[in-house]
């Protein structure tokens, strides 16, 4: 046994360093690519998925988008799956009348536990004025029978807008829109088209209330967030939280972003392990607007907020953040990839990853001069191979008299890595994982020095899974850290009982290569 695993770290470091999906400029933004021409394309939402309470994670094999098409004599709203490199089957138009349609939302789950998988079930949102009042109206897919037909889900009295939807589970959803000025939550089954609850979350304040939004966690936790026009004429940022989805017992309304004129973007995760939600919105609290996010705790806890980008100039205005939410350490919230707006006084961009952990993914899309606009929206993850997801970013841009759809992609590792030391080691170190023999989730902890005090050059640290053969059978990091040590969870539910490898790497540089156990 001596003998082999010197012979199999030598083999781990040629396939490493040979391997072409870890070669390092696999990890960067492709280029652009026009993914919708002729018409003129907006507003571009992937789903808004569950924040994971478990080891589960939600990966697709392919996701949907929706969109709003107008043409030379109507708007629609559109759906196209988008897989690991582009479009994968062609638009879908999921509204046929003539009536004016905008602002459509879109959530979707899998069946199983498994950490990947196909669509099961998704619910598709919009307004329509197709009554002479603005209405909310929906579509439903079921991955057996397709998409069903139109449904109405809000058409009593009154104007309702942005709506917004979030899956509880395969068959029920939480929705809130805006009726008349107030923030209305309900739970809704699309396949029977019962309202299984419904609430007026505001029906006791007297202020106007816009641009609300739906997180569901675990699934039992939901926060519910909505802009509210302060006396000033400024808007504030404020939230309810319940613990129970059956019958909801709402938090008093409280403040997430106050200070400043505040527009709410969408969710964010700040903490895998107690699960807290992540508010991201822009502030003009310093002159400029900049990017925030509010921590709120589900449970038990304070609220915090804090800026997400502390390096970012005070020359542009920043807005329109979305990112993916796995719990990935960085120095404010988990961003594993992200993107938002950059308008400056001559220029409008789409910034990529601007963030300390991926140094050399850092990219922009140039959108035009500021009579330009654009709207971003980022998937959750399509699964590529291995713990590889692919990351889109679908952004509208004008050209000529249309509004086309772009996308840019790259890939990025999949794992659950919590930082559980902030004390600086001496040496970059390889734990042997626990527990060992396992079956089929197991810990490996790993160390990172402040590599300026040993005169050394920071690098690209990767942890990967090795058979006996040597081949790569699972990447579980790939990317820059802080000095600290760290815990990364492994699930071998995909690999048969036997003997693995399992090496840490620098820059493609073998450092310390340990074996472990699966037992099926």
């Amino acid at each position: 046994m001596k003998k082999i695993i010197p012979l199999l770290f030598f083999l781990c470091s040629i396939l490493t360093a040979n391997s072409p999906v870890s070669a390092q400029g696999q990890y960067y933004w492709h280029q652009p690519q026009r993914i919708t021409s002729g018409y003129i394309d907006k507003n571009p939402s992937f789903g808004r998925y569950n924040i994971p309470g478990s080891p589960v994670f939600n990966i697709f094999n392919w996701e949907f988008f929706v969109f709003e098409r107008t043409t030379a004599t109507t708007t629609h709203i559109c759906a196209q799956k988008m897989g690991t490199t582009g479009p994968i089957e062609s638009v879908v138009y999921l509204t046929s009348n003539a009536s004016s349609k905008r602002n459509p939302a879109l959530s979707y789950g899998k069946a199983g536990y498994n950490y990947y998988g196909d669509i099961s079930s998704a619910l598709v949102l919009w307004e329509t004025n197709q009554n002479g009042k603005w209405d909310i109206y929906g579509k439903y897919y079921n991955r057996q029978t397709g998409w069903g037909n139109v449904f109405p889900v809000d058409s009593s009295a009154g104007d309702k807008s942005r709506p917004r939807t979030c899956i509880i589970d395969s068959v029920t959803y939480a929705v809130s829109y805006i009726k008349n000025g107030d923030v209305i939550f309900r739970k809704f089954n699309p396949l029977t088209r019962v309202v299984l609850y419904d609430s007026n979350l505001t029906a006791s304040d007297t202020a106007f209330c816009s641009n609300p939004n739906v997180m569901v966690s675990n699934p039992t936790n939901v926060i519910v967030t909505y802009e509210k026009k302060k006396p000033d004429g400024k808007r504030a940022i404020w939230y309810r939280k319940t613990s129970s989805t059956s019958t909801p017992v709402w938090s008093t309304p409280d403040t997430a972003a106050y200070a400043g004129d505040n527009t709410f973007n969408q969710f964010c995760f700040t903490a895998f392990l107690n699960l807290n939600c992540g508010v991201a919105f822009e502030s003009n609290r310093t002159g400029t607007y900049n990017i925030y996010v509010t921590s709120i705790p589900f449970g038990t806890g304070s609220v915090t907020q804090e800026k997400i980008f502390t390096s970012l100039s005070s020359a542009y205005n920043y807005s329109n953040f979305v990112d993916i939410f796995y719990p990935v350490i960085t120095d404010y919230i988990q961003i594993q990839s992200c993107a938002f707006q950059r308008k400056g006084r001559d220029s409008l961009k789409i910034m990529f990853d601007e963030n300390a952990m991926y140094p050399y993914v850092k990219d922009s899309t140039t959108i035009g001069d500021t009579s330009k606009r654009t709207s971003i929206s980022m998937n959750s993850g399509v699964f590529n191979t291995s713990w590889y997801i692919t990351v889109w970013v679908v952004y509208s841009k004008d050209s000529a008299n249309t509004t086309q759809l772009w996308a840019r992609y790259r890939l990025t590792t999949l794992g659950d890595i919590r930082k559980i030391n902030s004390s600086v080691p001496v040496e970059y170190s390889l734990s042997q994982n626990f527990p060992n023999p396992f079956n089929p989730v197991t810990s490996i902890r790993f160390s990172v020095p402040d590599n300026s005090k040993l005169n050394a050059e920071d690098g690209i640290i990767s942890l990967k899974v090795y058979d006996l053969l040597g081949r790569e059978t699972a990447v579980l990091v790939n990317q820059h850290f802080k000095p600290g040590t760290y815990e990364v969870k492994f699930d071998a539910s995909g690999l048969t009982s036997g003997i693995y490898y399992y090496q840490l790497s620098v820059n493609n540089n073998p450092l310390a290569v340990r074996k472990m156990a699966v037992v099926k």
